[in-house]
């Protein structure tokens, strides 16, 4: 599932006015309650209305949840930050995305040796 993700100066002063943080800080934050914040103020709905309810967005995350993970949910968002320009374009999140796959692939091997040597 792929979320339309769009964020704008507005949607990004309501954040940092709304977590007190500035948005580097919001994104490393991966409390549900942030996750929420920020899909909330990002999702551009159906109906190309930008910003939704906090029932909206969450219900948008459990969908999203079905199909992949919190860790892809957040690349996503961090995504749509760095194509708005909020963060450093010269952030790759392919790269992003490709280190979590490794990190989580060498955690699932040293798993397999652990339980091997049981």
């Amino acid at each position: 599932m792929k979320l339309n993700l769009k964020y704008n100066a507005t949607k990004i002063d309501e954040i940092e006015k709304a977590t007190g943080r500035p948005i580097e800080q919001v994104i490393n934050d991966t409390r549900i309650s942030n996750v929420t914040l920020l899909i909330q103020k990002g999702l551009v709905d159906d109906n190309g209305v930008h910003g939704v309810t906090k029932a909206v967005a969450m219900e948008n995350i459990d969908k999203y949840l079905e199909e992949s993970d919190l860790d892809n949910l957040v690349l996503d968002i961090t995504e749509a930050l760095v194509d708005g320009g909020f963060l450093s374009r010269q952030l790759n999140v392919e790269k992003m995305r490709e280190a979590l796959k490794k990190t989580k692939e060498q955690v699932n091997v040293q798993l397999d040796k652990v339980i091997a040597n049981k």
